[in-house]
């Protein structure tokens, strides 16, 4: 549902709106991941290998992000305000900044959450926070309201969220203090956590420029249509990003626990596992993505988009990417940090100088093949890590039948790639099943684990 909210908001704001919405949204984003300075993360896993000492990582946590919220939102108008966006660019900034302010108050309770793999009652916020979105997106359609009233559902999120968090983190945290959390501002241990946690800071910051600094270059380099183009490809990548991101989340204090014991049969079995599972899900994704670009592009945004589909063809391989390094990530994250930081810092560079040098010969199509590229650095280096320095995994007996299997997916599709979707995508999913299955691949087990992820989703 959320996506057909999506799709029918890329009609009503048509490429040049889309292109101030996006840009809004990339804009406020590079501030609010800076906003918990990588902490979340670190204190996750602290939680989870120390739960003993909870409350003090969550009050240390909340002091911080309440200063970091306050003085980043007022730095994120200072820029924006010497930058001389447009009025209405500007006022969407100064809304959708009020929900970072409120979302990163959350940030401390999601921590607890995740320490203890309480992923249901996140889940159901998440989707708590898809009908709201869902909600405002058609009411901005119905009543003719514009992007500063779209950027309201940011705070909508954060107030929402701060309630619902408040109570399920009572079940592991009953007397979080939070008033005296607010007023704790603790600076010995604030600059304690600091110091400990700035690996985590400045992945998560790296991580959102080189995921966001291309729309912001692109705005700066060739102007709102063409970055309305390029976001609409993208916005695929955003929903089909969700799903690695639940299987992050769950991976991350698992494997953490699992280290922290010295376990490392367990960490490998399970790493297996969830990487053939996230194999078989992303080589159709690329695959068929791309074959069948053009019907895509004119599904999500309509007929005003078709300049878009080229960068779909090319960009659907990134989240594909993603998928099959994302059980890698959740233990270099948590066990080879520095290391994560260390690649990320150079995609960093790799896809800022990149865009700034090819956008304006090859437009937004350099920057999806960049985006391609970052993220092939990133698994292709944290596989190196992970079998380098915590356990030898197989991949090559993994990955050789689901290649096989969408490789005849392909071939199906080739004749009818500018058939309806619904001739094209039910004959592509019956086909690479039936080769899933065929060849040994897949099985009861693989079925289960994948209804499993689905449902933490």
């Amino acid at each position: 549902m959320l996506a057909l909210a999506y799709f029918a908001l890329f009609r009503y704001l048509k490429p040049f709106g889309s292109g101030q919405y996006q840009f809004v949204l990339s804009y406020v984003l590079l501030f609010s991941t800076i906003v918990d300075f990588g902490i979340q993360q670190f204190i996750t896993k602290k939680i989870s290998e120390d739960p003993e000492n909870t409350k003090t990582y969550f009050q240390e946590f909340f002091s911080f992000e309440t200063l970091a919220a306050i003085l980043l939102y007022a730095a994120l108008l200072a820029v924006a305000y010497f930058r001389h966006y447009d009025r209405v660019v500007f006022e969407a900034i100064a809304v959708t900044g009020l929900g970072m302010v409120a979302n990163a108050l959350t940030y401390p309770f999601l921590s607890v959450m995740a320490a203890f793999q309480d992923m249901k009652k996140v889940a159901l916020i998440n989707f708590l926070n898809s009908l709201v979105n869902i909600s405002i997106i058609f009411a901005a359609i119905i009543f003719h309201r514009y992007i500063v009233f779209l950027a309201s559902v940011q705070v909508i999120f954060g107030i929402l969220d701060l309630i619902l968090y408040r109570q399920f983190v009572k079940k592991h945290l009953p007397n979080p203090q939070v008033l005296k959390a607010v007023f704790r501002f603790d600076f010995h241990l604030i600059k304690n956590i600091l110091k400990q946690g700035w690996p985590f800071a400045l992945l998560v910051g790296f991580s959102a420029i080189y995921n966001r600094i291309d729309v912001v270059l692109i705005t700066a380099l060739k102007g709102y249509v063409q970055t309305g183009l390029y976001t609409a490809a993208y916005k695929i990548f955003d929903l089909l990003g969700f799903f690695p991101s639940v299987v992050s989340y769950t991976l991350f204090p698992f494997f953490s626990g699992l280290m922290a014991k010295k376990a490392i049969s367990e960490v490998r079995e399970n790493l297996e596992k969830y990487l053939k599972l996230m194999v078989a899900g992303a080589l159709p994704m690329a695959v068929g993505g791309m074959l069948l670009s053009t019907k895509l592009i004119g599904l999500v945004a309509g007929p005003g988009f078709g300049q878009a589909a080229p960068v779909l063809a090319i960009l659907i391989w990134a989240p594909a990417i993603l998928f099959i390094y994302i059980p890698l990530n959740s233990l270099v994250i948590s066990q080879l940090t520095k290391k994560a930081v260390l690649i990320t810092g150079i995609n960093v560079i790799v896809n800022t100088v990149g865009n700034l040098l090819l956008i304006p010969h090859f437009g937004i199509r350099a920057s999806a093949v960049l985006t391609v590229v970052s993220e092939s650095l990133q698994g292709v280096f944290y596989f190196y890590f992970v079998r380098k320095n915590i356990t030898n995994f197989h991949f090559a007996n993994i990955v050789y039948k689901p290649i096989f299997s969408a490789l005849a997916m392909g071939a199906a599709l080739w004749p009818i790639r500018y058939s309806s979707l619904l001739i094209s995508l039910p004959v592509g999913a019956a086909v690479y099943c039936v080769m899933l299955f065929a060849t040994g691949f897949a099985g009861k087990e693989e079925i289960k684990m994948a209804k499993s992820l689905f449902k933490a989703a």
